[in-house]
């Protein structure tokens, strides 16, 4: 016997058996076994991520299959945020297994990793005991988080996960380090290639492919008086949005240029000694376009598309390009 102070004395069987409980444990293999009904729970955090949700949907059905899992509800959802935890889809799926546990299923929550639940190991606490409330939370409903990737599995108010409550939050750390890193790395690629005339995208079209210049000759027509927008397309061999937009592009940059209308005419200069090299040499972009015609392209597309952020290349430095086009490769990482 055993005293407890302010309860009087207690049996010590008593304690062994609040020990045992306190630390009963379930694994990921145990929680495998002894589920009927699992829920899985995708997302990306970006609408640009197009075929991601398939991609990780696939993985986790591979992968469950294996483990003998079946019957799995799926909620998903593109475009989540890197740290928001009050995703709508979440919610949902918190909401659908909790409901499942009261009608005396034993759900569990599968991930293909335990970075889908959260990127932000502050967060993966918070959503996991308190959201909606603690009470509807899936801590309290002792369903656990399983990350297939990891084989690992969180504990649950009743359930110890020792191991998997120390890793989770340890690879959601290590996960968002990596991202942060990558993205930090992506800015300063992209401030390096401004610095150097670079911009990201699809070259601007200069249509070499036909025997006058499109943007020389709208900008002439333009000047003209009494031609509709339509009559000028047909003319020009373009769309009705292609000549408002031009002529919009236009607009911009005799206003915003430093030399104003001088600086929109060396543009168009330079439209023709890049399409003069095009009708030579072949495309900026595109498959089946030269090393040294990429080069030209990239070097070129800040200035195409901001000339009045990036100096005016003179055909003495696009020459430069196309000759010396190793030094104006991509870097491979």
């Amino acid at each position: 016997m055993a005293r407890v102070k302010g309860k009087g004395l207690k049996n010590l069987d008593v304690f062994d058996e609040e020990d045992k409980t306190a630390l009963d444990e379930r694994s990921f293999e145990d929680w495998i076994k002894l589920t009927d009904r699992p829920v899985s729970y995708l997302r990306v955090s970006t609408t640009k991520q197009e075929g991601t949700l398939p991609t990780q949907q696939k993985d986790v059905s591979e992968k469950a299959k294996k483990l003998g899992l079946k019957r799995i509800k799926y909620f998903q959802e593109q475009g989540s945020g890197k740290n928001n935890p009050f995703r709508p889809e979440l919610v949902k799926m918190i909401q659908f297994a909790v409901d499942l546990k009261r009608q005396g299923k034993t759900p569990i929550i599968l991930m293909r990793d335990i970075q889908r639940f959260a990127r932000d190991p502050y967060d993966i606490g918070f959503i996991y005991k308190y959201s909606p409330t603690i009470e509807d939370s899936l801590w309290t409903n002792n369903i656990p988080l399983v990350s297939l990737n990891e084989r690992l599995v969180t504990g649950t108010k009743d359930f110890k996960s020792l191991t998997g409550d120390f890793l989770a939050p340890l690879f959601i750390n290590i996960g968002g380090q990596e991202v942060a890193t990558r993205t930090k790395q992506t800015r300063a690629a992209v401030k390096a290639a401004r610095e150097k005339g670079i911009l990201a995208g699809t070259p601007i079209n200069l249509y070499y492919k036909e025997p006058l210049n499109p943007l020389r000759e709208l900008d002439r027509l333009l000047k003209v008086d009494g031609i509709s927008q339509r009559d000028i397309a047909k003319r020009v061999g373009r769309s009705p949005s292609w000549v408002r937009d031009t002529k919009f592009k236009f607009a911009e940059i005799r206003n915003k240029h430093p030399e104003g209308e001088k600086g929109f005419q060396d543009w168009l200069d330079v439209t023709d000694i890049v399409r003069n090299m095009e009708k030579e040499f072949g495309a900026r972009a595109g498959s089946g376009s030269s090393k040294r015609m990429i080069a030209v392209g990239r070097m070129t597309s800040g200035y195409f598309a901001r000339p009045f952020e990036f100096p005016t290349p003179t055909q003495e430095d696009i020459d430069f390009y196309f000759n010396n086009f190793k030094q104006f490769q991509p870097k491979r990482r």
